[in-house]
């Protein structure tokens, strides 16, 4: 017959077999919590960013630059202090309200969810994200673009990279994340202007390039090797732009997710206001 002594402490360690595994089942959820919360803000952001930003460019970019740096017709308000000082609320007013005498006209119509949300991306063109929903590392990101993505073959960010492609120096801080992430993974879907031509001449030679200059009697195209080659148009049989993109379009397949975290975040901090402490870090290839 077994003791009361012994079954009592039997039926204690199951009870605290019971507790920790209670315990680590309910840390497993506040965390699964903590992070659907971040993920519903962070897609609440950037809707509110993709909202703003359609907003700003229909109505604000033709005075203040579609990067809000500015025109002949209106100011910088991407990197004037004065402006990055102004809170949310005064810039709001302005947006509605206008500055009478100053040429910003009043967008009365306009409510404050809407208002709002150009503001906020107002701050974003001003480089003000919270890092924490950059989820990626940008020295592993910096690795990636010189190395395994093989994207410095083509693009330039800060004075280092490729010329066939464009400049990417200031592409991450004014654009939404998951803009930066679709513009890596879907490339083909960005490819609407620009992209490359296949140039056939008379006498049964073929290039294909980026057009880089025409008016109506030649065009210049930059063969992916680097040359520069000048057709007379009396000599072309056939210029056709490529409906595919020149960039490589099984970045979902070669890289993993945590790579293209790395890659946005690299991307978002080696330009903009960032650009500066990003240099000042030194990333090394």
């Amino acid at each position: 017959m077994i003791s009361s002594a012994p079954a009592r402490g039997l039926v204690g360690i199951a009870v605290l077999m019971v507790g920790c595994v209670l315990l680590a089942w309910g840390e497993e959820w506040t965390q699964m919590q903590k992070a659907r919360k971040a993920d519903q803000a962070t897609k609440q952001e950037e809707r509110s960013l993709g909202s703003g930003r359609q907003i700003f460019e229909s109505r604000c970019a033709s005075c203040h630059g579609l990067d809000g740096r500015g025109t002949e017709r209106g100011p910088n308000i991407a990197n004037d202090a004065k402006v990055q000082r102004r809170t949310d609320a005064a810039l709001q007013r302005t947006i509605q309200d206008g500055i009478p005498g100053a040429g910003m006209p009043a967008f009365f119509t306009t409510d404050d969810i809407t208002a709002k949300s150009v503001v906020a991306y107002v701050r974003f063109l001003q480089g003000r994200r919270e890092s924490s929903r950059v989820l990626g590392n940008a020295q592993r990101g910096q690795g990636l673009f010189f190395g395994k993505a093989r994207c410095s073959e083509c693009h330039m960010v800060s004075g280092k990279g490729g010329f066939i492609a464009s400049d990417l120096s200031t592409f991450g801080p004014t654009q939404a994340v998951q803009e930066i992430r679709r513009a890596i993974l879907l490339p083909a879907e960005g490819n609407k202007r620009g992209g490359a031509f296949e140039i056939q001449t008379r006498d049964g030679q073929s290039y294909s390039g980026v057009v880089r200059n025409e008016d109506n009697f030649s065009v210049q195209l930059q063969t992916l090797d680097g040359g520069l080659h000048l057709f007379m148009k009396s000599e072309v049989e056939s210029m056709t732009r490529r409906e595919d993109s020149l960039m490589p379009t099984d970045y979902a397949s070669t890289l993993s997710a945590g790579d293209i975290d790395d890659l946005v975040s690299f991307l978002i901090r080696v330009g903009g206001p960032a650009r500066k402490k990003a240099q000042e870090e030194q990333f090394e290839e």
